[in-house]
């Protein structure tokens, strides 16, 4: 039997939707309900968003050093940024879970590893480069759509190279992103384009130049920079994605929507009994 939480129309008002919320409905509809209205506990945190999470971590830590000017910080500096965040994030969870081939130790060389190609990426490009950074973790709220609540963006790295206002989302992957898995991602760098017009007037900027940043999980790690062009039938699909997105949760619909996804579920028991 299920001890699964019956989902009702939506009474609790969300002051903001955000681009992870609308792909966790679009991923499953009871999983958006449990995380974001009901506010139910995760029964557990998958290693993968641990590790993801830390990784974030020891890439700001060198991004701050650019901003302040100083040395790109050797690999001890940004593997204890690392280790710090991921003691953090490890003791507030309930209970980790990690798959058949990993573990903690496997995650740390891992993250050594990635951490190895990024700051090799950035020496490589700080050599030619007259781009500087303006903010990192950039917090946005602006109204993409008149009846839709207000989306809230969280900016990995805002930099400002010439007349060009760049914007980089940092992603860890286990392959090499190819065309397919670019244009599934398409939608949040639309996103970010839209959320980003005013600052770009503000500081007399030209251009937005929306870029993902994929460092991958492999043996030799590889550091990947795409900058996808989106169209106008982009922007108006996301636009009505995020409009049916809205209506869907304001008429309560929260199906559960069973797949190979369920397995990395934190509601898992809580949905399938």
């Amino acid at each position: 039997m299920t001890t699964a939480l019956a989902p009702a129309p939506c009474t609790t008002a969300l002051d903001h939707l955000s681009w992870s919320g609308i792909k966790t409905y679009a991923s499953c509809p009871r999983k958006f309900y449990y995380h974001y209205i009901a506010g139910v506990p995760d029964e557990f945190v998958p290693a993968s968003l641990a590790f993801g999470g830390s990784f974030h971590s020891a890439v700001e830590t060198l991004q701050q050093a650019q901003i302040e000017g100083a040395a790109i910080p050797a690999i001890e500096v940004l593997m204890g940024a690392y280790e710090r965040a991921w003691k953090e994030q490890t003791a507030r969870a309930p209970a980790v879970t990690y798959p058949k081939t990993e573990d903690e130790v496997s995650l740390h060389e891992l993250a050594e590893r990635m951490l190895n190609a990024y700051r090799d990426h950035v020496l490589q490009s700080a050599s030619g480069a007259g781009a500087q950074i303006i903010a990192i973790e950039h917090q946005v709220r602006f109204r993409l759509l008149a009846d839709v609540p207000p989306i809230e963006m969280r900016l990995d790295l805002l930099e400002l190279d010439g007349s060009d206002l760049i914007v980089t989302d940092l992603k860890t992957s286990r392959s090499k992103w190819n065309d397919e898995k670019v244009r599934e991602s398409l939608g949040q760098l639309v996103l970010y384009a839209n959320g980003l017009v005013p600052l770009l007037k503000e500081l007399g900027a030209k251009r937005i130049v929306p870029r993902f940043l994929v460092v991958t999980k492999a043996k030799k790690p590889v550091v990947q920079v795409l900058e996808p062009h989106a169209t106008q039938e982009d922007v108006a699909r996301l636009k009505e994605q995020v409009a049916d997105t809205w209506s869907a949760i304001k008429a309560g619909v929260f199906v559960p929507r069973e797949s190979w996804m369920c397995a990395q579920c934190p509601y898992k028991k809580r949905c399938l009994g």
